[in-house]
């Protein structure tokens, strides 16, 4: 069988299919007791685990384990300890249903990954001492021997134990707490239903709370908390989390299935990046601990990632997926609730909005590194497939069924998909075949053409109107076939929206299915508008000017997604009409989505006139959530006006942290000595989160001279810079070192590497190869390779891809065929300008 295209893009060229488990002994219960000594990142644990045989005649199980120091095993016969797992066996074979209980005894030693320690030293005293859990998609396996997979689940107790004085957390129900008389307790949680690994998570330490009011999930009052490490305050995790409690009771009742949990705790740390759906127990980055200052910027996007995870605890928790290829019934499903709760907290503007830009992320993934099916057992490792195919890609899948299935059937299907297979693990048949028993509509061909097949529709149109015959049409071109990559042609209904010019408005629903087609319908003037789709049902991209007269009027339809596409179309060509058109429908806008999308086609308008443009709006802009993604689209253009507006805009004397932390990075954009200059005087003032710090030193590295280069080296030892600006630092060190001669490069990569090997962190090591990846420098492959010892082996292709990357960029072939490329897309661009100038010239000389 050949290797798919899609396979080699996303996959290693190996690869293999992915299934689940085999289960002829099955863990249904854990007995995890953990004693912390979180000053010198140990534990000394055992776990207890029952098993239940399946199936007559089994007498072996194996669990993942790495890096884990075993004591003893009692309640097995023989045991083997492979590199990345445990085998136990037993002489006696199992009868079928017979459950047996065994225990292991361990030492977690300074784990690579899952389990995470803090602890205050010289370089940073003012830490929090705690130790917290992170263990998707297989990370449990490094601080807890299991089957470190999806599919298996078990009721756990725990029983933790540490410092009197410490908080102690974990999944399910508290159930008491006892002082053990040497200084420390032992803390009791209970979790009943059915947990998989990758959703057991503990947090012990020194930690602040908000206790919330209680909230109803369907199943009566359960508490409500937040947590976060010293340091932080009550007052921000309220300013943070406190929608919570009203996104409980809304989804339980949206989705009409009582909540299982005996609680909804959530806390966040330094130690995270995102946020993790654990079963009664939240973990985030700190990211989403908002002071009220940056609340104004970030709460939105807080309250998107709350509803996001919450949502998990039905798609994910309650039903699992029983192997990673269907992992978009939990991921897509929780981004497609995002975007359910602005719809019924916000209204439809922001539903759409929040449509258009999870198409754009997968359309950005599709197009730009690989195509790949929805759902695919052909992955390297299972983190890969948390991609944006996954999440975005998942959810525009959901979008369209609701579409095609209507409202009421695609909810009480929904409804009655998670009371049945809730405490079940599921795979995407499950799914199609409650919303096909509900619809009565067979759901093949769509689930064979929009998850099991990859790509999308990209549309072409061409608008006309024929007086004589008043009638109008519309030429729509499929111009995604690509047979090497197993795209072809898609089937889909296609909405087509005219405005007559009495007013009117009129559509009529066409099928789309051949590469080409023409759409016809009558209307006896040339119509006002013409859009596709105006009610945002199907998942395509479009390439369609009717003519600018219909675009200018199109700025002011209903739909925001409709009133970005217009302002797109608008300045691809630089018409002075179409600009002041756009600029006038700025300044006229009011929902801040449209504004952030007209501002970033500005930027990628071909005229000075669209530069000066944008500084203009940027005057009257105040809008918190427009300035942080409003300014980033200045960056690069290299004008004294630029420069200048950036000065003024932080003398503004309300401080926003993200939208001055992007006017810093625009003028590190310069790469000049000046703004060089100017950032080093640059005084931070308000320290929260180290945020404006970090992007200053972003900004120092994107001015690329060699001064800023000495600066940030010398801020690269451990303890330099404040621990949160740490990440920034080998970021902006990537970002400058890529415009340095080559001696230069040769002595910073050697700092680099030696700093590398010197690195315990794992989010730091992921941090500098990341920020690396894009880089020429052969010399950083090796070091690269030795730092996959310090990351979860789930991590390890992101790795090897990076390298191989940076090896290919060595192949004289390659870089010539990249050259030839560039320069292809250099002549056309200026092809394009000179067509316009002439298109000018000659408009000029007539008027």
């Amino acid at each position: 069988m050949t290797i798919l295209q899609y396979v080699k893009d996303f996959a290693t060229p190996d690869v293999e299919g992915n299934y689940p488990r085999d289960l002829q002994l099955e863990p249904i219960h854990q007995t995890i007791k953990l004693k912390f000594d979180i000053p010198n990142f140990r534990v000394v644990g055992s776990v207890t685990t029952k098993v239940k045989a399946n199936v007559l005649g089994a007498n072996k199980i194996t669990f993942d384990a790495i890096d884990l120091e075993i004591i003893a095993v009692d309640g097995v016969d023989h045991w083997q300890k492979n590199d990345e797992s445990l085998s136990f066996f037993w002489n006696k074979n199992y009868e079928k249903g017979e459950e047996r209980s065994f225990t292991i005894q361990y030492i977690i030693d300074h784990p690579i990954s899952g389990l995470y320690f803090c602890h205050p030293d010289a370089a940073y005293p003012d830490r929090a001492s705690y130790a917290i859990t992170d263990t998707e998609s297989i990370r449990t396996r490094y601080w807890l021997p299991c089957i470190d997979h999806l599919s298996v689940r078990c009721s756990i107790d725990f029983y933790l134990t540490s410092d009197e004085s410490h908080t102690m957390l974990a999944n399910g129900k508290f159930i008491d707490e006892v002082k053990n008389g040497d200084g420390t307790k032992t803390s009791h949680w209970s979790q009943t239903f059915p947990c998989p690994s990758y959703l057991i998570t503990l947090a012990v330490g020194e930690f602040v709370s908000y206790q919330d009011r209680a909230a109803d999930a369907g199943k009566g009052q359960i508490p409500v908390a937040y947590y976060a490490p010293k340091g932080y305050t009550s007052a921000q995790l309220k300013t943070s989390f406190e929608a919570t409690p009203k996104f409980l009771e809304w989804m339980a009742k949206k989705l009409k299935c009582p909540l299982e949990w005996d609680k909804y705790y959530q806390i966040a740390t330094f130690h995270h990046g995102g946020a993790m759906e654990n079963i009664s127990f939240v973990t985030w980055g700190d990211f989403a601990i908002l002071n009220e200052k940056e609340a104004l910027e970030m709460l939105w996007i807080v309250d998107d990632v709350n509803a996001h995870e919450m949502s998990h605890s039905w798609f994910g928790d309650m039903i699992v997926c029983k192997e990673f290829s269907h992992a978009w019934l939990k991921e897509g499903w929780a981004t497609y609730m995002e975007t359910v709760y602005f719809e019924d907290f916000y209204g439809h503007d922001e539903n759409l909005y929040g449509l258009f830009c999870d198409a754009r992320s997968y359309m950005k993934e599709s197009d730009s590194k690989y195509a790949r099916p929805i759902v695919t057992n052909k992955y390297s490792s299972s983190w890969d497939m948390y991609d944006m195919h996954l999440y975005p890609g998942g959810a525009w899948r959901l979008h369209m069924l609701r579409s095609k299935l209507g409202e009421d059937i695609f909810w009480t299907a929904t409804s009655d998909y998670l009371n049945t297979f809730k405490g079940k693990v599921v795979e995407t048949i499950d799914f199609q075949r409650k919303m096909e028993e509900h619809s009565g509509l067979s759901l093949e061909a769509f689930f064979e053409q929009w998850l099991y097949k990859p790509g999308y529709p990209k549309l072409k149109a061409e608008f006309s109107y024929n007086e004589k015959s008043e009638l109008a049409s519309l030429k729509v071109t499929q111009t995604q076939e690509d047979k090497d990559k197993e795209i072809g042609l898609f089937n889909f209904p296609l909405e087509v929206q005219w405005e007559s010019a009495d007013g009117q408005i009129d559509q009529r629903v066409f099928e789309i299915k051949e590469k080409e087609q023409t759409l016809y319908f009558k209307v006896d003037k040339k119509p006002l508008q013409v859009v596709l789709d105006p009610e945002c049902k199907t998942l395509f991209s479009l390439e369609f000017n009717p003519g600018d007269e219909l675009l200018i009027r199109q700025l002011t339809h209903k739909s925001v997604i409709l009133r970005i596409l217009a302002a797109r179309e608008l300045l691809k060509k630089g018409k002075k009409k179409n600009l002041e058109a756009v600029l006038a429908a700025y300044r006229k806008e009011k929902f801040w989505g449209v504004r952030i999308e007209m501002a970033k086609e500005l930027a990628k308008s071909p005229t000075f006139a669209a530069i000066e443009g944008l500084v203009s709006l940027l005057e009257s802009e105040t809008d918190p959530m427009v300035l942080q993604d409003f300014i980033p689209n200045l960056s690069g253009m290299q004008y004294p006006i630029v420069f200048d507006a950036m000065k003024k805009f932080l003398q503004r004397p309300e401080t926003l942290y993200w939208a001055t932390g992007a006017a810093l990075k625009v003028i590190g954009s310069q790469h000049t000595k000046e703004a060089y200059d100017f950032l080093l005087q640059y005084q931070i003032g308000d320290g929260f989160k180290s945020l404006i710090e970090s992007s200053l030193y972003m900004a120092i590295g994107n001015t690329r001279t060699p001064e800023a280069l000495d600066y940030l080296l010398a801020k690269l030892p451990y303890g330099k810079v404040s621990e949160r600006a740490r990440r920034a630092i080998y970021s902006s060190i990537a970002e400058c070192l890529t415009w340095q001669e080559k001696s230069i490069k040769q002595r910073t990569i050697a700092t680099l590497l030696s700093h590398l090997k010197q690195e315990q962190s794992e989010a730091m090591v992921q941090n500098m190869i990341r920020s690396f990846s894009q880089s020429t420098e052969m010399s950083l492959t090796g070091g690269f390779n030795e730092a996959k010892a310090k990351i979860a082996s789930q991590s390890h292709p992101m790795v090897e891809r990076i390298v191989k990357k940076i090896k290919e960029r060595q192949d004289p072939e390659k870089i010539e065929k990249k050259f030839s490329k560039d320069m292809d897309d250099l002549k056309s661009q200026v092809k394009k300008l000179l067509a316009r100038i002439e298109e000018l010239e000659a408009k000029s000389t007539t008027e």
